[in-house]
């Protein structure tokens, strides 16, 4: 059908700064929309189909190539028809790149001379199509709320993309290549003794073979379980704290666990992991997690985010920062836990009425 007028129906969807048609919002939603799941809208499509975002429409043009090399199919805008439909799922249908203005007057504390807090903060991506603006808004929170935990931001490593930031908010370090990867951990390996702590965050699309990277020209370099495993272990350090917000990301418990490590995954063995619902340019597990971190929702939600529920003490451990974001994640995915070394993790509910949690002891 190349240079053909073909009408084509889906649900519109803005991805990236990408105008797309896609099969079902649900793939959108979470991270696992693969190329013959969606259909670029090239040329300038109608300021006011926006109106239409997450509703069905067809769309009118000539049919091409939006990225032959990935299978990707592409129609020239002409003009384009609503389906009289609501919204099926409810969620946030245009990426955007969001401000860090909420978080400037939280003040940063003083740094200790002694113990050194350590960060890596990853997100690939795969396709530029593909690399959520939502995935950044992740990495720039979590950037700000770790020094306003004492992480010096010459301490944290941003891995991110092709090594170009989508604005000045957070520097970037490296591109999220296998090679700045090895890179990032060498260094780590040489500077970290065991007073420190290592912080180590990973968003963007996971699968079987793991943790994806960034190859906009095609390609399938992903980070696998023993990889990580072993730059994880490589650290000397005195605890690490581990969370990850990929698709499938439970399937690297088994390898990472270890003692003097908290790990969390934004889901359960075989399922997938979603953007926000409602709340707005984040990461569910993740918005959850982070506003947890700061005792207030961030922009979405309204009020207090009250995680100081398990020993009320005016802090707030791993294992409450954990549980607040598993209680109030409203997807089906079903984050996990671990942080007794066993590899085996666990769901919130064993999490909030056991005892004797290293967790309990282990802050920001």
């Amino acid at each position: 059908v190349i240079g053909q007028v073909v009408t084509i129906t889906g649900y519109y969807v803005i991805a990236a700064g990408f105008h797309m048609l896609v099969e079902d919002t649900l793939l959108f939603l979470s991270n696992s929309l693969q190329p013959d799941n969606y259909v670029w809208i090239t040329g300038e499509p109608s300021v006011d189909m926006k109106d239409y975002l997450g509703m069905r429409c067809d769309v009118k043009g000539i049919a091409e190539w939006g990225d032959e090399s990935q299978g990707t199919l592409g129609v020239r805008y002409s003009r384009y028809t609503p389906h009289e439909s609501e919204v099926i799922n409810q969620g946030i249908y245009e990426d955007k790149v969001l401000d860090t203005s909420v978080l400037e007057g939280l003040g940063l504390p003083e740094i200790s001379p002694i113990v050194q807090k350590y960060a890596v903060l990853y997100s690939g991506g795969w396709l530029e199509e593909k690399a959520y603006y939502r995935y950044w808004n992740d990495l720039v929170y979590m950037y700000f709320i770790l020094q306003l935990h004492g992480y010096p931001a010459d301490n944290i490593y941003v891995v991110y993309k092709d090594g170009v930031g989508n604005n000045t908010s957070m520097p970037i370090d490296y591109p999220a290549t296998q090679t700045a990867m090895e890179t990032v951990f060498q260094e780590l390996n040489q500077t970290l003794t065991s007073r420190d702590t290592l912080f180590f965050y990973t968003t963007n699309h996971g699968g079987s073979s793991g943790l994806t990277t960034y190859w906009p020209n095609g390609g399938d370099e992903y980070l696998n379980t023993t990889e990580i495993a072993g730059w994880l272990d490589s650290i000397t350090c005195h605890h690490m704290i581990v969370i990850m917000q990929q698709c499938f990301s439970w399937k690297f418990i088994p390898a990472l666990s270890a003692p003097n490590r908290v790990i969390m995954t934004a889901c359960s063995p075989n399922k997938i992991a979603y953007g926000c619902d409602t709340e707005g340019q984040w990461d569910e597990f993740s918005y959850h997690f982070m506003s947890a971190l700061i005792g207030t929702q961030l922009p979405g939600g309204i009020g207090d985010a009250w995680a100081d529920f398990v020993v009320e003490d005016g802090k707030i451990s791993m294992r409450e920062a954990y549980l607040y974001a598993a209680i109030h994640d409203s997807w089906d995915e079903t984050p996990m836990y671990d942080d007794d070394g066993d590899g085996v993790g666990s769901w919130a509910g064993p999490i909030f009425f056991g005892s004797g949690f290293y967790g309990d002891n282990i802050f920001l």
